[in-house]
């Protein structure tokens, strides 16, 4: 990878996919069979606070994808280490709703980033952003108008890669800089059986974002998928 400034931090990302194939709604039966798997006390997997009884507030090391409809692991940072508990076992297959799934790989790829600013910004698409909770679902219905609403995303945006930075160990500056350049797509999916809204839209940002990561909500389980702009 070509730098234009220093590196912020060096990162790791394995992306494993599967020969099987799944539908959109079997994702998180896919992370729920993962997680019986290894076991629960192996959290990166799931993602909830087995002590407490609730949901970690951080950020997922570990992502379940669909990437041309066959499924996708992406462990991210620490998660690649932890995704041994997964690939030394003597049987991949997994349970996914009803049905017996042969986990055999179809690719893998182990990659090294370097998270960093750039000179000048790169187009990305984000897919299906579950850009809004409670209180910035408020404040988007006080909006008046388009250039509102596409202020407010940019802000929520920002904050979700300032998020994702800050759980790789990077605090960035001030100079983080996002812009919505198509809105492209509002859809109502569901999410926790409860319906949101999904936006499919490209944006530029002077920051490195690496494939397949996740923003927003549901980053764990497909929504909020950034990829680069081809």
């Amino acid at each position: 990878m070509t730098n234009d400034k220093s590196s912020l931090k060096s990162l790791r990302m394995l992306e494993v996919s599967f020969q099987t194939f799944l539908q959109p709604w079997e994702l998180s039966k896919f992370r729920g069979a993962m997680a019986h798997k290894v076991g629960l006390e192996n959290d990166w997997f799931h993602n909830h606070n087995n002590e407490e009884k609730r949901y970690h507030y951080r950020y997922p090391l570990i992502q379940y994808k669909l990437h041309k409809k066959r499924p996708l692991l992406l462990c991210i940072d620490r998660g690649v280490e932890e995704a041994h508990h997964f690939f030394t076992q003597s049987d991949w297959s997994l349970k996914i709703g009803d049905k017996q799934h042969d986990m055999r790989i179809h690719h893998l790829h182990l990659q090294e980033y370097n998270l960093q600013y750039w000179e000048q910004p790169r187009r990305y698409r984000l897919h299906n952003w579950l850009a809004l909770n409670s209180e910035n679902y408020r404040a988007m219905k006080a909006c008046r108008g388009l250039r509102e609403r596409l202020e407010l995303l940019e802000r929520i945006l920002r904050n979700h890669m300032l998020n994702f930075y800050g759980a790789m160990g990077v605090q960035l500056e001030e100079k983080l800089e996002v812009y919505i350049t198509d809105p492209l797509d509002l859809k109502r999916v569901s999410y926790k059986g409860i319906k949101k809204e999904a936006y499919t839209l490209d944006f530029e940002a002077n920051v490195f974002l690496p494939n397949f990561i996740g923003l927003g909500q549901g980053s764990s389980v497909g929504f909020g998928v950034v990829k680069p702009y081809r």
